[in-house]
């Protein structure tokens, strides 16, 4: 028995399929979202809180599995930390693709010893320095759910923690289904994060790039 003509090519039809190549065509197209500044260093402003993001965020990989433009994450995350008074700082993290090891790594470097690490498909979590590296304060695991105003909570929360105040939950939407749905998406992207960890290397100081406007 061969499969043929309509059944074969029906079988071939399935949703949510992602080439490789189509994954990372562009990804380092347009303007630059973040610039690096050198080696960075432990801070001393104890309302400072660093936001770390992976070896490909803003770079190899440009955009969030929910298809939110990293510039677009980072300024929802700093506005978040500035709206609770905390002093946002931006550090990539180039050893580890792991979102806690990025999010233990930059808290580190805090000046409050309180980071949110960001994955470059848009996990993250909330870490505090003197707690284990797979131990931390919040997780956000569903990327697929998060919204702008989600990662905007989450820089709140995180300048929450670094201020000694109480925090409030994360909105998040509900799909069962979201996980099974990008599974294969969710893999190749994780797969060019580790392709861009350099072992040992060590953290750099970011700033946030001005866009151009167009003519």
């Amino acid at each position: 028995y061969r499969l043929e003509g309509e059944r074969w090519a029906l079988l071939q039809s399935l949703p949510h399929v992602v080439a490789p190549e189509d994954l990372l065509e562009g990804a380092h197209e347009g303007a630059p979202v973040v610039l690096e500044r050198g080696e960075a260093r432990k801070g001393d402003d104890p309302a400072e809180v660093v936001v770390a993001v992976g070896p490909a965020f803003a770079d190899g990989i440009r955009a969030t599995i929910a298809e939110l433009g990293h510039r677009d994450v980072l300024d929802a995350v700093v506005d978040g930390i500035r709206q609770a008074g905390g002093t946002p700082r931006l550090v990539r993290v180039r050893r580890a693709a792991d979102v806690a090891f990025i999010a233990h790594e930059g808290a580190q470097l805090s000046g409050s010893g309180v980071a949110l690490g960001l994955q470059s498909k848009g996990t993250a979590v909330i870490h505090r320095a003197d707690l284990e590296p797979l131990d931390n304060l919040e997780l956000f695991g569903m990327s697929p759910l998060y919204s702008l105003e989600s990662y905007r909570a989450m820089g709140r929360n995180a300048a929450g923690y670094a201020m000694g105040r109480r925090v409030g939950p994360v909105p998040t939407e509900l799909d069962n289904f979201a996980r099974a749905k990008l599974i294969v998406r969710t893999t190749l992207l994780h797969a060019r994060e580790i392709q861009a960890v350099e072992p040992g290397a060590a953290p750099l100081e970011l700033e946030r790039a001005v866009p151009i406007p167009s003519a």
